[in-house]
């Protein structure tokens, strides 16, 4: 019973195991080195997620090679927010506490009652979590914008200052194109 149950929550979580909702870009090909490369970040960053994705490898292979791909694109996202180490963290984080989730709806498949109850708390604290990391996800995204945005209006002030100068700069420039087309 539970072994039925389990594959029905994998192949119901299929479409959403690996999320890359974020990105716009298409999937990479699917290969045994990227194949092993989610593995290994799935390992090292979601353990409990490696049997659902065994059996899914086992009942829908297109389904299985599909989130190895998304997977692997989450590691090369992850891998160029690099130079942005607290959105990093909390891309990371954000991708464990859903894929975490993920393996607790499996669990609730249980037939006791109990283990049901325990893993419902789990799921609400889970919910949480990613509300919380959503919220700093997107303060953090404020923050970055607003540095930004003083860096352009500074900018745009020093450029307002030298109006004069910038003009006189590009009429010299306009010139000396004109004068080599001679």
């Amino acid at each position: 019973m539970f072994r039925t149950a389990f594959a029905c929550v994998v192949a119901c979580a299929a479409a959403v195991l690996v999320p890359c909702a974020a990105s716009a870009e298409p999937l990479p090909r699917f290969t045994e080195e990227r194949e092993a490369a989610a593995l290994h970040f799935v390992r090292k960053h979601c353990p409990d997620l490696v049997p659902l994705l065994g059996e899914l490898k086992k009942t829908n292979r297109t389904a299985y090679e599909l989130q190895v791909r998304e997977t692997f694109q989450v590691t090369e996202l992850l891998a160029d927010l690099q130079d942005d180490p607290k959105r990093h963290e909390l891309e990371l984080k954000i991708w464990k506490a859903e894929n975490k989730s993920l393996v607790l709806v499996a669990r609730l498949a249980s037939p006791k009652e109990e283990e049901r109850k325990g893993v419902e708390e789990q799921l609400l604290a889970l919910a949480k979590e990613l509300v919380e990391l959503d919220l700093q996800s997107m303060e953090h995204r404020v923050d970055v914008l607003n540095t930004e945005l003083a860096s352009a209006k500074e900018e745009l002030i020093k450029f307002r200052d030298n109006l004069d100068r910038t003009t006189k700069d590009r009429f010299e420039a306009l010139l000396e194109k004109a004068k080599k087309r001679k």
